[in-house]
């Protein structure tokens, strides 16, 4: 099962980075979504999987909390 999207940036976040809107990451990183790979976000992977390892600010990130401030909604 996959749900959105997630890139490495090589940004030494240590890990993918996941995508909040398009060209922007959960941790404030903006990117060119034309020029990076980006992968569809597995969910329900393994702890091998490479999307097991995100960035710290992405993991932590409340989701829901930074598309409603991006829309200009309250939180």
């Amino acid at each position: 099962m996959t749900t959105g999207y997630v890139v490495n940036l090589e940004n030494g976040h240590d890990g993918y980075c996941v995508e909040s809107l398009v060209g922007v990451t959960y941790c404030g990183e903006t990117f060119n979504p034309e020029t990076v790979d980006r992968e569809p976000y597995a969910v329900n992977r393994d702890k091998d999987h490479p999307h097991s390892m995100l960035c710290f600010d992405c993991s932590k990130a409340n989701s829901r909390t930074l598309r409603n401030t991006a829309r200009g909604e309250k939180a």
